[in-house]
């Protein structure tokens, strides 16, 4: 039991303001807390399941600067229809439910995870103690624990925030997290994230253009 505690307490700390955690603050706005957490308990399962089991040699089966373009396009791409979804009325609502929103969520957390310190550290973990299961069980309560925190303030927040600044909020976050994502890799040129920070410009003016900012101004 030492040794399940002693990754629950790893993971935990570790995903403290950590991508995922920020990622649940944020898409809690427009999912349920069940469908996020669903698919944080698949993509950890996924992840760092993974890792733990092939342990130091995953690194090597993977082109990571490739897996952070990646990632990093879905992220921009997701900041993009955060911002630029079209809502009726004043209030958050929650997306629909269904295979496709929930595949969205896991692909999502998959990506964030993929190469991420807490996948690093599960495999280090089990590689040092060799108690897979233990070690696997640990993680993904450490893992739920942090992004049911960061659910329950993305709700609370909800509540005492209005829509737009909600979706500015978490767009800023996708996109942020999409450039990093992009400039950590080896692979994408300095030229390539000027064009991002352009394209991120142009798709501000056509969120100002749709509240009608220019026209007030």
């Amino acid at each position: 039991m030492a040794i399940l505690f002693g990754a629950f307490v790893m993971i935990f700390l570790a995903e403290m303001g950590d991508k995922s955690q920020v990622m649940a603050f944020c898409l809690a706005s427009c999912y349920r807390a069940r469908a996020i957490l669903g698919a944080v308990f698949v993509a950890t399962l996924a992840n760092n399941g993974a890792a733990i089991y092939i342990g130091t040699f995953f690194g090597e089966l993977l082109n990571m600067d490739v897996v952070r373009i990646i990632s990093g396009l879905v992220f921009l791409g997701f900041g993009v229809w955060t911002l630029l979804e079209k809502r009726n009325g004043t209030e958050p609502v929650a997306v629909k439910e269904n295979l496709g929103s929930f595949l969205t969520l896991v692909s999502l957390f998959t990506l964030a995870e993929m190469g991420d310190k807490t996948q690093i550290a599960s495999a280090v973990y089990a590689a040092t103690y060799k108690e897979p299961l233990l070690t696997l069980a640990g993680v993904m309560a450490g893992m739920l624990l942090a992004d049911a925190l960061g659910i329950y303030l993305g709700v609370r927040l909800r509540d005492i925030i209005s829509l737009d600044k909600l979706k500015i909020g978490s767009s800023l976050v996708f996109f942020t997290l999409g450039t990093i994502n992009l400039a950590s890799s080896a692979l994408v040129p300095s030229a390539a994230l000027v064009l991002v920070v352009i394209f991120l410009g142009l798709v501000a003016m056509l969120y100002l253009n749709r509240q009608n900012y220019f026209k007030r101004n």
